[in-house]
């Protein structure tokens, strides 16, 4: 490396004019920079950063293939949940009556309390109650007839294939008719027709 240094200060020597020691040392050493410099600004720098969006593209590619197979390998169980949900609402819907069902469950309603041996003193359909996807048709009753009656009554109307529920029961006037105990009972009837509606969101601003 010495001779090698030496015989390129003689080089200088000869080509140019004497230098001292130091500027000869500076001039060899810039020589020796500038195309180190030149490769690392011409060629190195801007391969490194192609290479380096190249790097991120392929990583953002490789993320995108395999949500894409995690979605392919879902679509078996979506598919499967779909169809169970589908059952699910079908049976759902069975149990709320179309409008065009109602006259005819109010009408086995009230045989099942003639069943029951019970008098129907009144029988009214009340005004429908809007709900999401579903609205309530409240039926008040008034029966005349003995308390077990009434709770057979009850239990039949449980067992209908739709859903009615019982709700404010009352008892009254108790009175005692050939060995038997009556009583007048008053309690509201609730079943629900089935609309697929969605009831309008309200913002919940004062105005």
């Amino acid at each position: 490396m010495k001779k090698s240094n030496a015989a390129f200060e003689q080089f200088i020597d000869k080509r140019f004019i004497p230098l001292e020691p130091k500027y000869k040392a500076a001039i060899s050493i810039l020589l020796v920079l500038i195309p180190v410099l030149l490769f690392y600004f011409l060629f190195f720098q801007p391969n490194a950063t192609k290479i380096s969006a190249l790097k991120t593209q392929k990583t953002g590619l490789e993320k995108e293939i395999a949500a894409l197979r995690v979605q392919q390998s879902n679509i078996p169980r979506l598919q499967k949940e779909l169809a169970e949900t589908e059952r699910i609402f079908s049976e759902a819907a069975v149990l709320l009556p179309k409008e065009k069902e109602i006259p005819q469950l109010l009408k086995d309603i009230s045989a099942l309390g003639q069943e029951a041996d019970l008098e129907f003193l009144t029988f009214k359909p009340l005004p429908d109650v809007p709900k999401d996807f579903y609205a309530e048709i409240p039926i008040s009753i008034n029966v005349r007839g003995p308390y077990h009656n009434m709770g057979s009554f009850l239990d039949k109307v449980s067992k209908l294939g739709r859903i009615v529920t019982v709700s404010n029961i009352k008892m009254t006037a108790p009175t005692r008719d050939r060995g038997e105990m009556l009583l007048t009972s008053d309690c509201t009837l609730v079943t629900y027709r089935f609309t697929n509606v969605e009831l309008p969101k309200q913002d919940g601003k004062k105005k």
